[in-house]
Formats: structure tokens, sequence, C-alpha cells
């Protein structure tokens, strides 16, 4: 199985349009999470941008998740973009539905690769990061349990991450 890290773009008038859609998008991703096909999914709280991360046999299932999603097909995610991890840790706990988790997601480059996994796995155990790992085009990606930025760089440099090439943006964790 591949994990799937898919950030979709949102229409421009998806804060205005997405609740009638909501209670059965949640449903459709909360049963992929059971069936153990979506680890985990949410917005980005400016509504510009959403998360979702697949868990699938190959790139053909995947797209037909994709055109399954209810927002997709409800024109609320106009375009998205997916990449494949190659390595992945993976979360250890899984969230109520609709917890509305507040978290960053911070991509970068690892320095040391061997020493930035073994960094993840230790914060994932002190509870600062849910999940994450190192995508197939080497650059590493890790959803920190922090509502500030800053930390959540800070906990990641200090596991061996390179500072200077984090990015990171805020996530809402629903699922």
């Amino acid at each position: 199985m591949t994990i799937y890290h898919v950030h979709f773009i949102c229409a421009p008038d998806y804060m205005a349009r997405r609740l009638p859609f909501r209670p059965a998008h949640l449903k459709q991703l909360a049963a992929l999470r059971g069936d153990g096909r979506v680890v985990a999914g949410g917005p980005e709280p400016d509504g510009k941008a959403a998360n979702i991360f697949y868990r699938v046999v190959d790139r053909a299932e995947l797209d037909r998740l994709l055109a399954e999603n209810e927002f997709s097909r409800a024109g609320l995610f106009t375009a998205n973009r997916s990449r494949a991890f190659a390595d992945f840790v993976e979360p250890r706990e899984l969230p109520p539905v609709d917890a509305g988790l507040g978290a960053i997601i911070v991509e970068g480059a690892p320095g040391d690769r061997a020493k930035a996994r073994a960094g993840l796995a230790r914060l994932q155990g002190e509870g600062r990061v849910a999940f994450g790992g190192f995508l197939e085009d080497g650059t590493a990606l890790a959803v920190a349990r922090s509502g500030s930025q800053d930390e959540a760089f800070a906990w990641l440099v200090r596991a061996g991450w390179v500072p200077a090439r984090l990015v990171g943006r805020a996530w809402s964790q629903p699922l």
C-alpha cells in the first residue's frame, strides 16, 4: 500500500457553499478511514485548500477515489496535486470524526534522513507529531500537533530538518 498526500485547491466560494455537502463528505471520508484507505483529512482554515492522506494499492485506486470525492463532485475542489510517500510514519491513534484538531503541516528537507526519521518517530512518541514521512521527491512532511508554526519548526529542526527550507501551513484535521 502507498500513502499519498493530496493537496486540494478549493473553489473561491468554498466557504459559502460547503456546508450542505459536508455531512456526506465526512461520512464518505470516515467510511474510507474505517476501511483503511484514508489516514486523515481536513481543510486549511482560510478555506483555500484542503489535505487528505490516502492509503491505496495503486495510482488507479487513488484516481478513482479522487473522482468520487463528494467535494470534488460538487465543484468545491477545483484542482489537486498528489505525492506519494516513500517512507511513512503511521499515526498511533485516530482522532474522532469531526474533532477539528488544529495542526501545522510542515514540509521541508531533512538534513540526514536517518536522523530526521528517528527524530520524527521521537516527536510522535512525545505527542508532538501525529504522522509524517518522506515523499518520493525527497521532501519531508509532518503533521505537527501545534497551533504555532514557530513551535512546530523548532521541534522539527531539533529532529534534524533543515531550518531554512521549512514551509508550514495551518490545518484543521476533522478526521
